[in-house]
């Protein structure tokens, strides 16, 4: 029973890392910093769900000993896309939902109208 929970724990931190890592900025400020929360949070509760059915699927299959046991695993495919999908699209609602950065302004020509950083010659 023990090896479920690690592994579930051990999803969630990886997919806590990886949205931590690579979500595009957000807001500096209160609600900025907790949506960020929300949305790595959710990510990493998708892959804790995804890592959870995985190991279902990979028990039932050594239990049984063959690979004849499509309808099961089908089933637990099915609700493993049922249940992560609903988390991930939650996640999305909440990024999408979030305060982002302010933009510079930019020219029609797609440059930055603001003062340059460096003079170049």
């Amino acid at each position: 029973m023990l090896v479920p929970i690690i592994i579930a724990v051990v999803c969630f931190v990886a997919g806590v890392v990886a949205a931590s890592r690579w979500l595009p900025d957000l807001e500096a400020g209160m609600l900025g910093t907790i949506a960020f929360f929300i949305v790595c949070g959710l990510c990493g509760a998708v892959v804790a769900i995804v890592g959870a059915y995985i190991y279902l699927i990979v028990r039932d299959v050594e239990q049984s000993g063959k690979l004849e046991i499509l309808n099961p695993i089908a089933g637990l495919l099915a609700a493993m896309l049922r249940d992560g999908g609903t988390v991930a699209g939650l996640a999305l609602i909440a990024y999408l939902l979030a305060p982002k950065p302010p933009r510079e302004a930019t020219s029609l020509a797609g440059e930055a109208t603001g003062p340059p950083d460096t003079v170049s010659t």
